[in-house]
């Protein structure tokens, strides 16, 4: 059984947490173990899309 280690960004955990919700269902259709890596930090999206790249 493939293991994926997901990533959700806090855009999509915050504004579309449906689309994370999905991403998981699907993940694990396919026969994934899917798990979220407790250091996960901020990918900087937020940050980035204000201009200050």
């Amino acid at each position: 059984m493939p293991a994926v280690a997901l990533f959700i960004t806090c855009l999509v955990d915050q504004l579309f947490p449906q689309i994370g919700e999905a991403t998981v269902r699907v993940l694990e259709r396919a026969g994934c173990t899917v798990t979220f890596p407790a250091a996960q930090t901020c990918c900087g999206q937020a940050t980035f899309n204000d201009g200050f790249w």
